[in-house]
């Protein structure tokens, strides 16, 4: 069962990169729609992104933390509370 869920809200997303910067093992700004996905997320709706993820965060919080428009949230599924 997974203890994270990543989400991208693909609406407020503005492609300025700062996420896939700090952690290109997880995020990358496409070059076709500009707007930043998830290795290994699926996406839900034209709006949303989702990547569930098993264990610990590592720089998935971080580029999530460093998204200047607040477009990544990160919700701890364990403890039902969200954390970005």
């Amino acid at each position: 069962m997974p203890r994270y869920r990543v989400e991208i809200d693909r609406v407020a997303c503005q492609g300025f990169g700062a996420c896939e910067e700090t952690c290109s093992s997880w995020y990358h700004v496409s070059e076709t729609d500009n707007k930043t996905t998830l290795k290994g997320g699926k996406r839900v709706s034209d709006a949303l992104e989702v990547l569930e993820v098993p264990g610990e965060l590592g720089c998935i919080r971080d580029g999530a933390e460093a998204c200047p428009y607040n477009a990544i949230h990160i919700l701890d599924l364990e403890r039902n509370i969200k954390l970005i």
